[in-house]
Order: C-alpha cells, then sequence, then structure tokens
C-alpha cells in the first residue's frame, strides 16, 4: 500500500471519528437553540442518537431528547418540561438554517411536564379578570384556590374554588367542581366566569402530542402527554 493511499485512508477515518463526535454535538446545539424561542427559556438541554452519526445529515434520528427549565408557554411556565421522541425525521434545513425545529414525523413522543403551585397562583393573578390575591394548593388529587373576586370594580367577594386540572386533547384548562362564597358552599352559581379557566395549549409545541393524564400531588402539577393520545 502506497503512502498516498494509506495518507487518504487515514484522511477518511480520521473524518469518520470526526463526526461520530462533532456531528451530534453540533445538531444538538442547533436543537437546543430552536427551542429557545418556542419555551421562551434559554435553559435548554438537547442529545441526541443516530449510528452512523453521518446519517444526521439526512435529517433522521433514532432518538432526541429534550429538557427545558422554567419553559413558557401561552402565560403558563412549567418548571420542568421533558420531551423524547424516537425515529424522528427533522427538516435539516429549517433547523441548519433558520433555526427553527420542524418534526416531520416521530414514531413516539413522549413528554413531562410539571407545573408548580406557586405559578398557578400567578397565573390567576395575573391572567384572569377580576382575581386578586389568589393562593393555590395542590394535593391529594386535588387543586384549591382561595382568592379575592371583584365584581364590577365595586366589591369582591372571598371565594374558594375546588378542582382539579383536566385536558381536552391539547388544551389543558381548570375545572371546578365545588365554589365556596365565604366559606359558604355555593355551586357554580354566581361563579360562571371561574368554572373552567384555560391554561395552556400545547399546540405551541413543534412535536404534536396530546395530555394522556394529569398527576396532582405535594405542590404540583405534572402532566403527562404523547402521540398515541391524539
Amino acid at each position: 500500500m502506497n503512502k498516498r493511499l494509506k495518507w487518504g485512508l487515514g484522511v477518511i477515518v480520521v473524518a469518520v471519528i470526526a463526526s461520530e463526535l462533532l456531528l451530534p454535538w453540533l445538531v444538538s446545539i442547533f436543537i437546543a437553540r430552536s427551542m429557545i424561542g418556542i419555551v421562551g427559556t434559554d435553559q435548554v438541554a438537547a442529545t441526541i442518537e443516530k449510528r452512523p452519526a453521518l446519517a444526521m445529515v439526512t435529517g433522521q434520528f433514532d432518538r432526541v431528547a429534550i429538557k427545558a427549565q422554567g419553559a413558557k408557554l401561552d402565560k403558563i411556565m412549567f418548571d420542568e418540561l421533558d420531551a423524547v421522541l424516537t425515529d424522528v425525521r427533522l427538516d435539516q434545513q429549517a433547523l441548519l438554517v433558520n433555526r427553527q425545529l420542524v418534526v416531520k414525523s416521530a414514531r413516539n413522543v413522549e413528554m413531562t411536564a410539571v407545573l408548580s403551585q406557586e405559578e398557578l397562583s400567578r397565573f390567576l393573578n395575573q391572567s384572569v379578570k377580576g382575581v386578586k390575591n389568589a393562593v393555590v394548593t395542590v394535593d391529594g388529587g386535588q387543586v384549591k384556590v382561595n382568592a379575592e373576586f371583584g365584581i364590577g370594580g365595586i366589591a369582591s367577594l372571598a371565594v374558594t374554588l375546588e378542582g382539579r386540572v383536566a385536558a381536552d386533547n391539547q388544551k389543558i384548562k381548570f375545572v371546578t367542581d365545588r365554589f365556596l362564597i365565604n366559606h359558604t358552599l355555593v355551586g357554580k352559581i354566581g361563579g360562571i366566569a371561574l368554572t373552567e379557566i384555560p391554561l395552556v395549549d400545547l399546540k405551541k409545541l413543534p412535536f404534536g402530542v396530546a395530555v394522556s393524564n394529569i398527576s396532582m400531588e405535594q405542590g404540583k402539577v405534572t402532566v403527562f402527554a404523547d402521540n398515541q393520545s391524539k
């Protein structure tokens, strides 16, 4: 084997090794940066898997995992948002040129998002008309809200809402099961504006998921979603 052939083979080997190390790192950065504009936080990390790594140039991936802290969708901020996509095909031009994450297809998508009771309190106070001084408690599969509710700017009532966070496909909302005024149960009379409060729509995400389950325990709401529930 002459020197030129050996040199050529050496270059190929180095290029293959470099692609296995650099391509996953580089594409992970592009995916993470593309998510920043979607979830409104720079606390985003992405990891990808594909063998051989050179196949990534076609937009095909075995696994894409995304983790974000302080992810904001609509007016709600999730403490944590984790998504895992398997057998994924991405639009590489959109990702590398426009820095947009466009998922063309994915065999399986699983997402978990954690919402704190403190964030629910903040959301109600800032986003729901008439509500102020709301304090939310999440425990035992239930959400309880103690707040003041203003009536036409003339008076305010001490109200208690007992209910749950529920979902309709991609839309997540708070649903009131019991409505109390000054600790007296009045059903939903007078509480029409508070019987269902929209929280967030998951269609804002670049991967299509629908809610499969919601857990309400120990100060937080955990939302589970996947692409099998759609």
